[in-house]
Parts: structure tokens; sequence; C-alpha cells
């Protein structure tokens, strides 16, 4: 416990302190006696109101959960627990050491009035997460005033509080809404299925119209009739969503701050640059992974999660339900951006030997770098010939066909800039023929459009019953 002089000493140090020490030092006789004596005063009733009052904060405790979850940019109401085995305490201030991550609404230090002894409170804390990722709460103070209210007596306690703050996907669910209640098996509207299906289902006797491919030949040698094969729509499938979080994966991304939507979270307000609000590819990657994870759940599809840099960091086999689901959010929210050149070949290695059987692969990554590029184009083919590959990425900020710009360049700067994104577009252009030939396609979308194109292409597979 640590004592801090309250307002009422300071007061009394102004108004009898300095007026007693100088008489002490500049008057003799009954003036001097008069001013020792107010000092002597003054630190006797100092001494004795701490001693007295060093018990009101000894039988109080606290109790904090040891692990709170939330999610950036949403209030998060921390509930904090106060016990008081001691004296009855008129007020009783408490606060939390919070790290810049980190913005409190309201008042910074809140207060309980006429803590009773024997009882206990519970107050919730609100603060406001403007980061995603793993973070601690290390501390908690309290403060109470003495006696006579000379001192305010301070308390410390060590907290061992984990903070996981997850990615908000309001927005992202917003722009799928229409997808969700369009498309699918369930529900209302009735999807036609293009194909027959891959998983067998029986075997009856042969009928005019039958395919022949679909013959059985041992059965129909066993029955000495002819013998037809039927097969059933498949309803659960592997889809796998790869996540590339090597350097490229850093790449910012500048949005109006006219542009961006009310309540986006997603753009990072302390990296905010003039006019712009700034976020990172890897994000916008993390959104559309959580995105996949819920309608694969809802299409009854077994969803798995790979994340790599320069090697394979996080592979979480293909499952559903609820527990799966948590199990995809806890392994995805603390990913940052490596400083590192992707490795393709270990990663297509990895998946080959660990992905047996045929599934989606949708791959975020960034091939705006035409090296990148080559090397991914090298590698492809160790799975895309067992496995359905989709890639996207988001498009570069200048990418573009040099003449479909609405503006006019102003100056030659610009004049340059727009021509380094048309080569960059033709690249990507390049890249996306060179995939194809291999049966894999390239979606390069806007940013606020990738959420919503992968979904639509995985509806498209599963409509179609290519995996």
């Amino acid at each position: 416990m640590r004592p801090v002089p309250d307002i009422r000493l300071l007061w009394i140090a102004f108004l009898v302190v300095v007026p007693a020490c100088t008489a002490a030092v500049y008057f003799d006789g009954i003036g001097k006696l008069l001013g020792l004596g107010a000092l002597l005063l003054v630190l006797v009733g100092a001494i004795w109101d701490y001693a007295a009052s060093q018990k009101l904060l000894a039988g109080v405790d606290c109790e904090i959960p040891e692990l709170i979850r939330g999610t950036k940019g949403r209030e998060l109401e921390i509930p904090v627990t106060f016990f008081n085995r001691g004296a009855t305490l008129k007020v009783l201030r408490y606060g939390l050491a919070v790290s810049g991550e980190f913005r409190i609404e309201g008042e910074v230090v809140g207060s309980i009035s006429d803590f009773e002894s024997g009882k206990k409170r519970t107050v919730s804390y609100p603060i406001t997460p403007l980061r995603r990722g793993q973070f601690f709460l290390d501390s908690l103070h309290i403060e109470t005033a003495s006696r006579w209210k000379w001192w305010m007596l301070r308390k410390g306690f060590d907290l061992k509080t984990e903070l996981r703050i997850y990615p908000d996907l309001a927005l992202e669910r917003k722009r799928l809404a229409s997808l969700f209640l369009l498309r699918g098996n369930e529900g209302s509207h009735v999807i036609r299925q293009v194909g027959k299906g891959r998983d067998f289902e029986q075997l009856r006797e042969y009928q005019s119209g039958d395919d022949y491919i679909d013959i059985d030949w041992k059965a129909t040698a066993r029955r000495q009739s002819p013998v037809t094969r039927t097969y059933q729509i498949e309803r659960t499938q592997e889809v796998y969503v790869v996540v590339d979080h090597s350097r490229l994966s850093a790449r910012e991304i500048h949005v109006p701050v006219e542009n961006a939507m009310e309540g986006d979270w997603m753009y990072r307000m302390e990296s905010s640059g003039g006019d712009t609000m700034v976020t990172t590819q890897l994000e916008k990657f993390l959104h559309c992974s959580l995105v996949m994870a819920s309608v694969a759940e809802r299409q009854g599809d077994l969803f798995g999660f790979i994340s790599f840099a320069d090697k394979v960091d996080r592979f979480i086999r293909g499952r559903n339900g609820k527990a799966h689901y948590n199990i995809i959010r806890d392994a995805l929210y603390t990913l940052e951006p490596k400083p590192v050149a992707p490795d393709y070949e270990q990663l297509m290695i990895s998946l080959r030997q660990r992905l047996t059987r045929r599934a989606l692969i949708v791959m975020l990554v960034d091939l705006s770098d035409p090296l990148t590029a080559e090397q991914f184009y090298e590698a492809l083919p160790l799975i895309s010939r067992q496995h359905l590959v989709l890639v996207n990425m988001v498009r570069p900020e200048k990418a573009n066909p040099i003449f479909s710009s609405k503006e006019q360049p102003e100056t030659v700067s610009e004049v340059y800039e727009n021509l380094a994104g048309h080569f960059e577009w033709q690249e990507l252009r390049e890249t996306g023929n060179k995939l194809r030939h291999l049966g894999v396609e390239l979606g390069i979308s806007e940013h606020e459009a990738l959420c919503t194109e992968t979904v639509t292409q995985y509806l498209n597979v599963k409509k179609r019953q290519l995996i």
C-alpha cells in the first residue's frame, strides 16, 4: 500500500506549514515556538491519520476472469469483482492499466460508493480494442481516502488476464447477406445442382438411356444381365483456405475517408495518413478466411485452415461445428506479416503429403511480384492435378488498364504512375492465363469485394459438383 497526499493535506501544507516554517526561521521567541508547534501538530496529525488508515485496503481483494474474448472496434466490458473483508469504505476508486491498443470510453477511473464490510461488488470496466491480437492486463489499482482525508491510500494487484481480440466481420456479413439468403442447399430457395454426383449410392438393373460409363461390368458378369451404378450428390466435402502471411501480405490498402463505411473497424485509425485510412492485405485475407469458415459450415462441408510464410506454421484439419470454428478463429487472430519470402514449393509438398482426399483449396496469396508469381506457377502442378485450386488476391491500387480511369492525369508523374499500373495489370493478366492452363482460376478482386467473390466461387463449385 502506498500513501499519496490528498488535496486537503496540500491545502494544510500551503496554509499552515509554509507560514509555520517562515515563523520558525525568521521569528524569535513566541513566534518561533508557535511555528514549531504548528509544524509538530501537522506532522503528528499526518502520521496518525496514515497509521490509523493503513488497514482500510488490507481486506480488499479483486477477481477478474483469466480469459476474455472481444471484437475489434466493439466495446468490451471487463468484469471486475471486489471483495471487502475489512472496514466499510465510503468511496473506493479503481482503474485498469491498459495499453495504447485500447480506447477507454467515459471515465478512466471508476468508483464504488458505500462499500460495506463483508460485501462484494461486481463492476464493468468498458474498453474498446483498436487492433486484433493477443493482449494482457497486467495490473489493477485501487485507492481510498484515509480517515481524516489527508491521504489517498493506493494498492495494486498483479493480473494475468488474457484478452483475445478477434476481427470484426459485421460489415462482411452484411455484404454477403444476399448470398446467404439466396444460395445453398437449405431454405425455401431451390438451387439446381449440376452433375450427377460422385458418391456411389447403389446398383440397379440397366435401363434404357443409361450411360455405358456407369455400367458395373463385374456385377453384370455375376448376374448375367446389365447392371448400372447410381450416384448421389455429394453433401460433405473438404474445403481448405490457405493464407500467405509473408512479406507481400503486408501491402497496404488505402481507403479514402469519405469512402469508408461507418463502423468499419477493418481500417486502423492510428495509421491514417491525410485523407486516407490504412489496412493491410493480410487483414482482408483473415476476414475472408473466417467468412469462408462460416459459409462452409452452413453448406455442411468440412473446413480447414492453413497459414504459411517461409514454411507452414498452422495446419488445421477440416472439420465442422461451432467448436471447430472457434479453433480456426483462435489460430488466425494473432497472425502478422513476416518479413520473409514465401516458399511455395515447400507449401505444395506439405499439402501433397497431408491432403490425400480430393479437396477444394482456396489460396489467398499475392502474385503481384513477377518472380513470386513464377515460383508459384512452377510449384502448383504438385497439387493441381489432385485438388481443385482457386487463387484469390487483392488488386493492387494502381494495377488498371491505362485508359480505364475516368480521371485525366494532371501531371507527368501521374502519367507514369498510370503507365506502371498498366504494366502491373498486364503481368497479372498473363499470370492468370498461365494458371488457367493448369486448371486454376486467378481471382483479382477489389479489397471490399474479396470475401464476396471468394464465396461466390465456392458456391459455384458446389453447384457444379467440381470437387
